[in-house]
């Protein structure tokens, strides 16, 4: 049986899916200095640091990334982490 306060809830359900699947999420927001390793290749136009000798395709390495400023859209998850004003 279906009752009241079980619509009630669904309601809120289906609302809180659907203002997390549709927020859109950009401002200009700071990504502090990161130093970390993890596969990356240097054709994503994030990871272009140089090696000696050059590599070519995907690899890992601890590497640093210089702070920087910028605009994207974004959600929150671990390179996203930042204070709102």
């Amino acid at each position: 049986r279906i009752t009241y306060p079980f619509v009630i809830a669904l309601g809120i359900k289906v609302l809180g899916s659907y203002l997390a699947v549709s927020e859109k999420h950009e401002h200009a927001h700071l990504h502090a200095a990161l130093t970390h390793e993890h596969t990356h290749d240097h054709q994503d136009g994030h990871h272009t640091h140089p090696h000696e000798p050059e590599v070519d395709g995907e690899h890992s390495h601890e590497h640093t990334h210089p702070a920087i400023a910028h605009s994207h859209p974004h959600t929150p998850d671990m390179h996203h982490r930042h204070k709102h004003e």
